[in-house]
């Protein structure tokens, strides 16, 4: 009596168990696929160099161009946080670009490498970590379309033009939004280097990657600024 006590409780325990594990198998497929199911829009993420290769000074740039450059484009989800890589989709670079060398050359214009001495490896990079964790764009329309969007997003024109410089002045945040807003339609977001070097500048894109549109994160999730901004050289 007592061993049919027993055994009838491992085999409840046994498809307890069993159905533990149907559970959390289904939740890491859903959580593994909910990247792309989570996708909202992009962050177009531009970088200033001359700051940017402070940070990196163990590293030491191999270039620093006074220019804005593309870091990347990288998926958002609903909660304003980049999303990672969802598939795994390789891309074959060095064919992507043997196709096109006019499209190599912008490449290596607008979304160069600071550190690495190849920017293939860095472009690889890119779309393992980031490119893949969008449903939307394969590898390469992905790269043509961040092309597209970094040279429609004149960062150095539009600060210009509302007469600032990179001349190491402190001027409020506001200042910078309001240089950007009315060309493109999208509060942008600031990252600085001990918290007043403007270092970085990120445009929201809609899923469709054609359209610049208000951001889902906020501000002060990606700013790392003070309520003075400085763009120097």
């Amino acid at each position: 009596m007592h061993f049919s006590i027993v055994k009838l409780m491992l085999i409840k325990m046994k498809r307890s168990f069993s159905f533990i594990f149907f559970v959390f198998s289904v939740s890491c497929i859903a959580f593994a696929s909910g990247g792309a199911q989570d996708f909202r829009q992009y962050f177009l993420v531009q970088t200033w160099p001359p700051v940017y290769c402070q940070v990196h000074r163990p590293e030491p740039c191999r270039i620093k161009p006074s220019k804005f450059v593309l870091h990347g484009l990288w998926p958002v989800n609903s909660s304003g946080r980049s999303s990672t890589n969802t598939n795994n989709q390789t891309i074959n670079v060095p064919a992507m670009l043997e196709s096109n060398k006019s499209f190599a050359a912008e490449m290596n214009k607008f979304w160069p490498s600071l550190t690495r001495n190849e920017n293939e490896q860095f472009w690889k990079r890119e779309w393992k970590h980031h490119g893949r964790g969008q449903p939307n764009l394969p590898p390469e329309e992905y790269f043509r379309t961040a092309i597209t969007l970094v040279k429609a997003a004149n960062l150095e024109a539009a600060f210009r033009d509302a007469g600032i410089n990179p001349d190491g002045d402190k001027l409020n945040p506001r200042k910078y939004t309001r240089a950007i807003n009315p060309r493109y339609g999208t509060t942008p977001l600031f990252k600085c280097l001990n918290r007043s070097l403007l270092m970085e500048v990120t445009l929201c894109v809609d899923v469709q990657a054609t359209n610049f549109v208000s951001c889902i994160a906020r501000p002060s999730s990606l700013s790392r600024c003070r309520r003075k901004i400085i763009w120097a050289l």
